[in-house]
């Protein structure tokens, strides 16, 4: 019998200590895994920053290019842009009234 309590004790502690290793390389696979997510999520967000930066910058061009096309057209037209803004109050007011 008191052969059989140390193997009990060291089969125990056997265990133990399996289990403790488990724990262990489940904490490092979790943390591993957080700094991967986290990683992506890096990348992802200045990917879509920069695509958000590229699209300002579209937009920006295409009002600036919008505007001289219209002034050009304004100053070649200008009875025409004159008419077309007054018909345009004119409109606006019998609409609000």
């Amino acid at each position: 019998m008191a052969s059989a309590k140390p193997s009990s004790n060291s089969s125990n502690s056997s265990s133990r200590e399996k289990l403790h290793q488990a724990y262990n390389l489940a904490g490092e696979a979790a943390s591993d895994t957080a700094s991967h997510i986290k990683e992506r999520a890096a990348d992802r967000a200045a990917h879509l920053r920069d695509r958000a930066r590229s699209s300002v910058e579209r937009g920006k061009h295409r009002a600036t290019d919008m505007e001289h096309r219209l002034e050009e057209s304004i100053q070649r037209h200008p009875l025409v842009s004159v008419g077309c803004a007054f018909a345009a109050g004119w409109l606006i007011s019998k609409i609000l009234k």
